[in-house]
């Protein structure tokens, strides 16, 4: 099987795993949250890392367009809507959330170079990315809901 059709799994599991654990009506509630915070910002940070060269995604074949592989922007998509239905209320664990979910893109990205699917930064460059990524998100998605709620209730 060609690497390529990792890019495809990998887009696949993420896709299964949303399916089965948010309720239709939470994906399209929080579906413009992934798309501000998860794809948007991976295809920023992806344009970012073309530009400088820093890192990058590999070997997708057939299944990107030009630096950008079309599973990356989805997946992070999915997994930011899983994200943020899992998100605690109640403040400390709050804080704990991003740091679990920074830890373990760490290690996923750990994951997509040893297939062979990415050319990653070095590791304080991907610290400092996902810690920005996970607080900008966390405290983005907060306070957008937050606003949303007032706007909201204050109709009612």
């Amino acid at each position: 099987m060609p690497i390529y059709f990792l890019h495809l799994i990998k887009l696949a599991i993420f896709l299964l795993l949303l399916v089965a654990l948010v309720p239709r009506t939470e994906i399209r509630r929080l579906a413009v949250y992934g798309i501000i915070f998860g794809s948007m910002y991976d295809i920023i940070g992806l344009t970012i890392g073309h530009l400088t060269n820093l890192f990058r995604w590999i070997n997708f074949g057939p299944f990107g367009y030009g630096y950008l592989p079309i599973d990356s922007p989805v997946s992070w998509c999915a997994f930011f809507i899983m994200y943020f239905y899992l998100l605690p209320k109640h403040k400390p664990l709050v804080y704990i959330f991003p740091v679990l979910g920074i830890v373990m893109s760490m290690i996923y990205s750990r994951v997509l170079v040893n297939l062979g699917m990415f050319i990653e930064p070095g590791f304080l460059l991907r610290l400092a990315n996902f810690t920005l990524w996970f607080s900008y998100a966390t405290w983005g998605y907060l306070k957008l809901n937050e606003y949303i709620e007032s706007k909201h209730n204050s109709v009612h």
